[in-house]
């Protein structure tokens, strides 16, 4: 069922954008036959969010290039993908293991990419759904290459919960923690996040050489031990390296 109020908003947004020379609160009005008072609520929460910007002179709105960036990441996320996805198979082959692909989405990680192996466990992850990077193992390989400033910023910002005994939730300690994937260049989710699963992920970088997102492979904890993560590691930071460099790292 349909929310009036963000149809009504994107409807706005929409006639805002087809408008070369902006438009005015009585133009929105007329546009949707509402009252002025309810139209320039719509627009004022437009610009609050920066989907819009006013002209001080006309007060007229006009569409900002927020609305181009949400294109540009839409189209890169399908380029990624596509770049990527045959070196997710080719993991997949070689470790027997379900791969992940996602990319930073703020403070959180969106999943771009599965591939799900016929003789691993089966995960709910799914393709768009949004996890958290201090528990995760694809998360703790991009917040282990942030700035210190972006780090600070996301510990400011982010709760962090615990969810198994393993989940680190001290943040001197997620810092010691990522210092470690820093130097040996992939994470561990040691059952931090779900009972029963493991995970190793690998950070993947853009041509400007920051991180933008990150592969793993999962697997029941029995199946990932002391003996073979290294060399299941070996396979992931391979992969990660030549889809970075299909991205111009």
């Amino acid at each position: 069922m349909a929310i009036y109020s963000v149809e009504r908003a994107l409807k706005i947004l929409e006639f805002v954008a087809s408008k070369k020379s902006g438009v005015r609160v009585r133009d929105v009005a007329d546009f949707l036959h509402i009252t002025a008072p309810a139209a320039f609520k719509h627009l004022e929460t437009l610009l609050k969010c920066g989907y819009v910007f006013k002209d001080p002179g006309t007060h007229r709105y006009f569409a900002s290039y927020k609305l181009a960036e949400l294109g540009s990441m839409v189209l890169r996320n399908i380029e990624v993908r596509e770049i990527a996805h045959p070196l997710l198979v080719e993991l997949m082959e070689k470790t027997s293991m379900t791969v992940h692909f996602a990319l930073r989405d703020g403070f959180e990680g969106v999943y771009i990419d599965k591939v799900e192996s016929a003789r691993t466990i089966p995960t709910i992850s799914r393709i768009g759904m949004k996890m958290r990077l201090y528990s995760t193992a694809f998360g703790k390989a991009i917040l282990a290459f942030l700035s210190e400033e972006e780090l600070e910023q996301y510990l400011r910002h982010t709760q962090l919960v615990r969810y198994t005994p393993n989940t680190i939730i001290d943040p001197e300690k997620l810092k010691q923690e990522l210092a470690l994937v820093r130097g040996r260049g992939y994470a561990v989710d040691n059952e931090e996040n779900e009972y029963g699963v493991k995970c190793v992920g690998a950070p993947i970088f853009d041509y400007t050489g920051r991180v933008i997102g990150a592969i793993s492979v999962t697997a029941a904890s029995g199946s990932l031990n002391e003996e073979n993560i290294p060399k299941i590691a070996e396979e992931v930071k391979n992969t990660a390296r030549e889809i970075s460099k299909k991205l111009g790292a």
